[in-house]
């Protein structure tokens, strides 16, 4: 019998011969970009083709360009500051008592207003406070009379009679007391000598014994009041201190 001398390709019908064709040629696109490949598709394979190639990148694109731009939006318009912000230092005021103090104030005075009691000078409260007087964040303080001391002592509080009105001052004298502030002009090289309350005896404190609007609030009458040194914000400062004496 005689061989069969017709090749393959000769038995697959047109169709066959064509898929065959299709599969052993190099693909249409290829070494081009995916671009490329996007800009030449037809319309009804485009969207296809984006979301396999392009919509997890754009995606990712998305949320980086966010992320930047509030990054950028925060740093050069940083949140604005409320007009006053008090420091109040080992529960001095009772829980939530802070709140209500800060919600009648500012209602007072028209403007955000921030009465934070979470200083505990037993944890991190120290450190926190220190922190943020020395960022200008802070414009009074409340405290025992322990820590208020501590604080004159550093030199974080201002000298009453030349911050207050002298009105003011003159009504608020009978609770006015004086502590030792921070004093370096004397300093050894002695590692361990500082000048922390080292300084001269000033009128940093008032007693909130009188402070008669605290009395809503508060049940420490031994607490004191004091103006952070650094503040920006003095007038608030005085008209806070008015108000609670009021």
């Amino acid at each position: 019998m005689a061989a069969d001398k017709h090749s393959p390709d000769d038995r697959l019908t047109e169709s066959q011969r064509a898929a065959v064709d299709s599969l052993t040629q190099a693909p249409q696109y290829a070494g081009r970009s995916k671009l490329y490949v996007f800009a030449k598709l037809p319309m009804r394979q485009k969207a296809t083709y984006f979301r396999e190639h392009f919509l997890i990148p754009c995606i990712a694109a998305v949320i980086v360009i966010a992320l930047c731009t509030f990054v950028i939006v925060r740093f050069v318009s940083p949140r604005e500051r409320p007009a006053l912000y008090a420091a109040v230092v080992d529960s001095t005021l009772p829980l939530g008592e802070s709140t209500k103090l800060q919600e009648q104030y500012t209602k007072t005075l028209g403007k955000d207003v921030v009465i934070d009691d979470y200083f505990d000078t037993k944890k991190d409260g120290l450190s926190k406070l220190q922190t943020m007087i020395s960022s200008e964040q802070i414009d009074v303080v409340i405290a025992p009379p322990q820590v208020f001391r501590e604080l004159a002592g550093y030199g974080y509080f201002t000298n009453l009679k030349s911050t207050l009105p002298a009105d003011e001052y003159g009504d608020l004298h009978a609770y006015v007391e004086d502590f030792h502030g921070f004093d370096d002009s004397a300093l050894s090289d002695d590692v361990y000598d500082s000048g922390t309350g080292k300084g001269k005896a000033e009128p940093y404190g008032l007693r909130l014994d009188g402070a008669k609007r605290l009395h809503d609030f508060a049940t420490d009458d031994a607490a004191l009041i004091g103006v952070v040194a650094n503040t920006k914000q003095t007038d608030n400062a005085q008209r806070f201190i008015e108000y609670l004496y009021r």
